[in-house]
């Protein structure tokens, strides 16, 4: 790359950070001004790693989720955020959607402000997630991944991977803090050269976090679970890897208001067991295409508060081989998924639904500034045939430290159980005074969700100090599925105020857009930061205009991190701002958050921590108006290794 080019390039993202960046900070000491030297792009070589300045920016160097084999970063053409092990144990992180909440561009399960986002653990589908000690990284996909890996993967793809056993130690994990919190926490893990092993177990427990008046008390929770990860290495490309994970959870112990005549069961505790067993053969791991053969079983039993009880299992096979074929890295896939789903409110017998999916994608080198990666993805449903999933992304780097993408794809989700065959009926009342009743319906004559999503992005590596990333991102769904009014009636009776008649539907478009842009610094040895900006502008197709444009998630999020390590001291400041939340789902439009951590490693076995969660004190919720938010909540722990 010229001079020329490189100075247009670094005053271009110079100043798309402008607004986040400090004065006085200047990026001379990252640019030459000497003549661009010429140099044979066949002699060229990869450039080396700074693995400790990628930790204080919270980066990684490959991932394995955007294109299902390990890709490099800046030959990725997709926007990827990655959590790691470090910033996990830093913040001692009690949870997924914690770890997530200080990514930009995240608000709970949305990903770009779609709630089609599409779990994954190790790489297969999952109704639970794995312990936070369990987990070596978590990576984050934004952008449309159905011709990958299939409906749901419309917003993006999470997937959740978990730690190896590599060397023999004990871990015993202690805290307790705000609503009578208490979490303890044991792992183990071992390797005697050719048998892994990874175990994590732990108990949780909280009284009502809030109260929306003197007789309604909830948000207690009573946890237990455990995971158990088997490698067996046969040599350097073949392993086998048994996974077992276990939840379970009571909660609403706690609750009141009883005076629920009409609606006996709403308030009963909430039970929820959560089993999932998969076993793994994973075959050519040193190559550039590893492949893998996997069955999975996942069972859920849920007493919900709401709505009542309701048991759901997927099951399936998936496979994946590939090959490196000259410039071409070529992976084909077969999954068979089978979903059973049995609701006692919902009032709907066992269903089941299976899905038989094909695809195959090309990652193609050309030279060493273009990979062009084409894809396809056939789905077969039981319920509604056939549907194609194509995919195109290009991604050029003109030097190693920058790189150019852009993607499009076509999306597809097939109804769920719940949206096909629902049947409930709801009373809601106050002080045993029925105000309110509803009446839920699925429909036979559902069709599934189509549509497409395209991004476009830039990343650039200052130095291995600084780095800046700009995504634009666009979703079009058709027939979007949802609960629609069909109408409402008041009076009723004198004793019921309105009734409601709610159906699931295909609507109209869905439409999402928006903007990331992060900035990550390295400022010495000590000291490091991120900032983030996110719009999103959503509009559905049902209620008012606010609820168009606003639904769960802020039009502008501001976000921001603060680091600082020095010996055995660790510290962060996380700083979570939104503004145009809309009040018909959030408590408040606006909202800032802040959130603190630090801990002391006192010895070569003990480290002490401290946390404080929400220091503004909000009364926001990140699942929205329907959920009580806990407010500002300490919290002290205690974490020893043996």
């Amino acid at each position: 790359m010229s001079s020329k080019k490189r100075w247009a390039l670094t005053l271009t993202l110079a100043l798309m950070a402008s607004s986040f960046l400090p004065s006085s900070l200047t990026f001379a000491e990252e640019v030459s001004t000497e003549p661009a030297e010429v140099i044979d792009e066949e002699t060229l070589v990869e450039p080396e790693v700074n693995e400790d300045s990628l930790k204080y920016l919270l980066l990684v160097d490959s991932f394995e989720t955007a294109e299902r084999i390990p890709t490099k970063r800046l030959a990725t053409p997709a926007d990827v955020v990655v959590v790691t092990a470090d910033e996990i144990n830093a913040n001692h992180y009690q949870s997924v959607e914690e770890a997530l909440s200080h990514a930009n561009g995240m608000v709970m399960n949305f990903i770009n402000g779609s709630d089609r986002v599409l779990t994954l653990v190790n790489g297969r589908r999952t109704f639970m997630n794995p312990p936070m000690k369990a987990i070596e990284r978590i990576e984050v996909v934004k952008g449309g991944g159905s011709a990958l890996y299939g409906s749901d993967a419309v917003g993006g793809v999470i997937n959740i991977i978990t730690k190896r056993g590599d060397h023999d130690e004990t871990t015993f994990d202690v805290n307790t803090g705000s609503w009578h919190r208490h979490r303890y926490e044991i792992t183990n893990q071992g390797n005697d050269g050719k048998l892994g092993w990874f175990i994590d177990a732990g108990i949780g427990k909280s009284r009502p976090y809030n109260s929306r008046g003197a007789d309604n008390h909830s948000g207690d929770y009573d946890e237990k679970y455990a995971s158990i990860r088997l490698d067996h290495r046969f040599d350097d490309n073949n392993s086998l890897v048994f996974d077992v994970m276990h939840y379970s959870n009571h909660s609403n112990k706690y609750r009141t208001d009883r005076n629920m005549s009409y609606f006996p069961s709403n308030y009963t505790p909430k039970h929820e067991i959560d089993n999932q067993i998969s076993l793994t053969y994973n075959f050519k791991e040193e190559s550039s295409t590893p492949g893998f053969l996997r069955y999975f079983n996942n069972y859920s039993n849920v007493d919900n508060v709401l709505y009542g009880k309701g048991k759901s299992r997927l099951q399936g096979v998936d496979y994946q081989n590939g090959w490196e074929l000259g410039q071409h890295k070529l992976i084909v896939g077969v999954e068979w998924h089978q979903s059973s789903d049995e609701h006692e409110r919902w009032d709907y017998a066992q269903k089941k639904i299976n899905n038989t999916a094909y695809y195959i994608q090309d990652t193609i080198t050309m030279g060493r500034k273009w990979t062009l990666v084409p894809g396809t993805r056939l789905d077969h449903n039981s319920n509604f045939g056939s549907q194609w999933s194509p995919k195109i992304a290009a991604n050029y780097s003109p030097d190693d430290q920058t790189k150019f993408y852009a993607s499009w794809g076509r999306v597809y989700q097939a109804p769920n159980a719940r949206q096909l065959y629902t049947h409930m009926t709801r009373w809601m009342s106050i002080g045993g005074i029925p105000y309110r009743y509803e009446n839920w319906n699925g429909s036979s004559n559902l069709q599934p969700e189509t549509g497409h999503t395209e991004t476009i992005g830039v990343e650039h590596d200052f130095s291995d100090k600084a780095n800046i990333s700009l995504s634009l991102f666009n979703a079009s769904i058709t027939g979007y599925l949802d609960l629609n009014d069909s109408g409402s009636r008041y009076g009723v009776d004198p004793y019921v105020a309105q009734l409601l008649n709610l159906n699931y539907v295909n609507s109209s478009e869905d439409e999402q857009r928006g903007i990331n842009l992060m900035y990550r610094q390295k400022m010495d040895d000590h000291w490091s930061y991120n900032l983030g900006y996110a719009y999103t502008h959503r509009d559905r197709p049902l209620g008012s205009e606010e609820y168009l444009n606003h639904w769960r998630v802020p039009r502008n999020s501001y976000k921001a991190t603060l680091r600082y390590q020095n010996g055995p001291w660790k510290a962060s400041l996380h700083g979570i701002m939104g503004t145009g939340a809309g009040g018909t789902n959030y408590m408040e439009d606006d909202f800032a958050l802040l959130d603190f951590n630090i801990s002391c490693e006192v010895s070569d076995w003990a480290t002490i921590y401290a946390k404080a969660i929400n220091f503004t004190n909000q009364n926001r919720s990140y699942y929205g108006r329907g959920s009580n938010a806990p407010g500002r909540l300490f919290q002290f722990g205690l974490d020893c290794y043996f």
